[in-house]
């Protein structure tokens, strides 16, 4: 259950991404630069969305797993884009190839953010390096 959740929030982070790019583009931005403020917009969304729905964390967020959280989502999507390059040398064509990547990484992050962010066993985000609840 925990995943469909997280696929409903990954949902909301692409209305959010797509939203905003889009508004600015209209707004005379050009499509690069408003991606900038529109991915990070969405990686802040899907963490507070993630934390509070998928995951249900009950303590309050910290910096450090704002960070952490921001270190798995860029490392996932390196890995996405990896993947994407290599299906693409073995001559898939772009779209199989995004939804494979994509696929791959929704499990990888998923994994991650519940063992690395959000589990109740890491350690040091609170004010003295404990976990309250």
């Amino acid at each position: 259950m925990a995943f469909l959740r997280f696929v409903l929030v990954g949902g909301l982070g692409f209305i959010v991404d797509a939203g905003i790019t889009l508004a600015l583009i209209g707004g005379g931005w050009s499509a690069e630069t408003a991606r900038v403020p529109a991915i990070a917009s969405a990686m802040l969304t899907t963490w507070i969305a993630n934390r509070s729905f998928t995951f249900r964390v009950a303590r309050r967020g910290s910096l450090r797993e704002l960070q952490k959280y921001l270190a798995v989502a860029l490392a996932a999507a390196g890995f996405n884009y990896l993947v994407y390059r290599m299906l693409l040398s073995w001559a898939l064509t772009p779209l199989p190839a995004i939804v494979v990547a994509t696929a791959l990484q929704a499990i990888l992050s998923f994994l991650a953010y519940r063992h690395l962010v959000f589990s109740p066993l890491v350690q040091g985000d609170g004010p003295s390096g404990d976990r309250r609840r």
